[in-house]
């Protein structure tokens, strides 16, 4: 794999790639059934169980502004094998806890190991490629990496039918040892590394943040996963509490759902990839405006579920597009960029998660709806001056 080139015979370095972005949905998403089961064999309250999944997304998204610099000072590849090894101790003394203290706290080591291997993934592909061929690959890990969330629940399920959540953990660790595995026989991709102290390359990130264009586009972009986050946060009060379906109905309603998120960057891949990046961002923002529009006006159980694929199928196409653009804004400072990225993201989502679900709401439906329609017009908005200023440069 070359900055200019892409070959399916690197297949194996895509599943490696994607397998390591999605460290973060399986390590959240696997033990979801568990937490009740949780809080009885470890003899405390439901809340404190939580903290592990709302403290490791706070964790998981900072720790990725450490990794980035790291690897940028001592490759892609040291990166990686830390951050497995950590992230198997941590899984193992987890899947051992006597108490919540000890469970939060192998958590919370836990959150900052999977930081190293998910902010990897972007790193290692900017790394290798450039242009048209980055884009194909991200796209086709934004695909692959969709399938992740949906199963993780499933596999957790399975597994607590032989066992109990102690098992879950210890498939962590064996996840871990696979990436630790396809780490080792990785070649490092990082050519050009720091060669000032960890401390200076990690203040870079005030040096890229002082970029005028990707601090821009950072903050643009970065909030197009809200509208999707918000559905995470209230699709299930909506499909059951509001509207009266079975878990069993909803899960199909979210696997739906989940496909559009699936099929967006495929038809990015086939239709749009070959068209003029700004035009096709537009189209996606226009889509996603329209969807929320028609989510608010009509709120009967179809209108929710049609307005919600278009409105994540239009979040989903537009992230390889800007992503390519934020790479491309900065020069060098590979892993600082991707982490910033990558993190600025994660805070954004929980961020709308939290917005969603807040109690002055009076309809779960208006709280997604209008956090999409916000932040869809805003960006749109802004994105249409930037480019009318962009172009009359030209």
């Amino acid at each position: 794999m070359t900055k200019k080139t892409f070959s399916l015979g690197h297949t194996w370095l895509i599943l490696l790639l994607t397998f390591l972005g999605a460290f973060t949905p399986l390590s959240i998403d696997m033990y979801l059934p568990a937490l009740p089961h949780m809080a009885e064999s470890l003899e405390t309250s439901y809340s404190y169980v939580s903290l592990s999944i709302s403290g490791f997304m706070l964790l998981f998204a900072l720790g990725m502004l450490f990794w980035g610099p790291f690897s940028d000072k001592y490759g892609r590849k040291p990166t990686l094998l830390i951050g497995s090894l950590l992230y198997i101790t941590a899984s193992i003394a987890i899947a051992l806890s006597p108490n919540i203290i000890w469970l939060l706290t192998f958590r919370a080591i836990q959150a900052i190991s999977s930081a190293a291997l998910a902010s990897m993934s972007l790193a290692i592909a900017r790394d290798l490629l450039r242009g048209k061929a980055l884009e194909r690959v991200l796209s086709i890990m934004q695909m692959l990496m969709v399938i992740m969330p949906m199963v993780a629940p499933n596999i957790g399920g399975a597994i607590l039918l032989v066992t109990n959540w102690r098992g879950i953990f210890w498939c962590l660790a064996a996840f871990g040892l696979l990436g630790l595995a396809g780490s080792v026989h990785l070649n490092e991709t990082c050519k050009q590394k720091s060669q000032t102290t960890l401390f200076k390359t990690i203040g870079r990130i005030v040096v890229v943040l002082e970029n005028r264009a990707f601090r821009q586009k950072l903050l643009l972009f970065s909030v197009l996963t809200m509208p999707f986050m918000a559905y995470l946060g209230v699709s299930s009060t909506i499909y059951q509490d509001m509207f009266g379906l079975s878990p069993q109905a909803f899960s199909l309603f979210f696997a739906g759902n989940a496909c559009m998120s699936m099929l967006a960057p495929f038809v990015h891949l086939k239709v749009f990839i070959d068209y003029p990046k700004e035009k096709v961002i537009t189209l996606h923002l226009t889509l996603m405006a329209l969807g929320a529009t028609l989510l608010l006006l009509n709120q009967t159980l179809i209108g929710f579920a049609l307005c919600y694929a278009l409105i994540t199928f239009a979040g989903s196409a537009l992230r390889p597009p800007t992503t390519i653009l934020m790479l491309e804004t900065v020069k060098g400072d590979t892993g600082v960029v991707t982490s910033l990225i990558n993190c600025a993201a994660l805070l954004c989502a929980s961020l709308s998660m939290i917005i969603a679900v807040l109690p002055w709401w009076k309809n779960p439906i208006y709280a997604a709806g209008t956090i999409s329609l916000t932040i869809s017009v805003t960006v749109l908005l802004i994105w249409l001056k930037l480019s009318r200023k962009a172009a009359s440069k030209e």
